[in-house]
């Protein structure tokens, strides 16, 4: 953690110093960007770890919006109460709630982030943008509170599809969601088989992904059973055979996604060439929306 003197114009340098040279290269704009918002930034007394901190909420877009970027990658813990603060700020919610991820050891940031979590799915009118924010907020917590939240977005049908998916995304890695001995494991599982057949495309995708961790290498931990995933073959087959349309967000088609899972349901094993490196070069992306 960078002391609260450290100056940050050094701070960044180190940075940059840091990267691999074919990332000094690609980042070239965007750090001649930077250096000119931190050179400003210092004109107006924002020089060193404690001036960002204490300046934050009052600075304009950009530069904000550099110095949150800098307190995640730098994990300048002294930030944790101005964060937030900023997070009851739609403008700044999602970029706080993602550099408070970086902190969700600190009792400060993970109870507030469950109890807004906990409060909007109590909602009869959820906030999608507030359960957004929770979402990357708790992401990798080792809480079952946490992983509750994400359960139970990822199950509603009455929420966003893109949230929905999102919360499949992070689910994937969750270990009480991978040990089958858990409500959890059950829940997700039934919650993706159902999501194959919904119309939903991030929906369908981020369920196929779900289905593909709790099923991945379950031969090589001696699991002798796919505890119900296995009826999702037929649904499987059915994309792989007939959707072509990009993942959504990516530039490998959903048929190639279903046939990794596929794999992995009947091999116990992922593919050691995924659909991600087969369509390497595609330029395409699937559409986001996010509305």
């Amino acid at each position: 953690m960078p002391k609260r003197s450290d100056q940050l114009v050094e701070l960044y340098e180190r940075l940059v110093a840091n990267r691999s040279p074919e990332s000094q290269r690609s980042c070239k704009a965007m750090d001649a960007k930077n250096a000119r918002q931190l050179a400003r930034m210092a004109r107006q007394g924002v020089v060193t770890v404690d001036d960002l901190v204490n300046a934050l909420p009052r600075l304009s877009p950009t530069p904000r919006d550099l110095g949150i970027w800098m307190i995640n990658v730098l994990k300048m813990r002294q930030a944790v109460p101005v964060l937030l603060k900023l997070l009851l700020k739609p403008s700044t919610r999602l970029s706080c709630a993602c550099a408070l991820n970086t902190f969700h050891d600190d009792p400060r940031v993970i109870e507030p982030l469950l109890g807004i979590g906990e409060r909007e799915l109590r909602s009869p009118v959820p906030d999608r943008r507030w359960l957004e924010a929770v979402m990357y907020g708790i992401t990798g917590v080792d809480d079952q509170r946490a992983t509750a939240i994400l359960v139970e977005i990822f199950e509603r049908t009455d929420l966003a599809g893109w949230l929905r998916g999102d919360a499949g995304d992070k689910l994937g890695c969750d270990r009480y969601v991978t040990d089958r001995r858990t409500k959890f494991f059950r829940r997700c599982r039934d919650a993706a088989l159902r999501g194959l057949n919904e119309d939903d495309i991030d929906v369908q995708f981020w369920s196929m992904y779900v289905i593909w961790q709790l099923a991945a290498d379950h031969k090589e931990r001696r699991i002798q059973t796919l505890n119900g995933l296995e009826v999702a073959l037929p649904d499987l087959r059915r994309i792989a055979a007939k959707d072509h349309r990009l993942a959504p967000g990516f530039w490998w088609p959903m048929s190639a996604e279903a046939e990794d899972v596929i794999y992995a349901l009947e091999t116990g094993r992922s593919p050691e060439v995924d659909a991600g490196e087969r369509w390497l070069g595609s330029k395409e992306r699937g559409v986001c929306n996010r509305d």
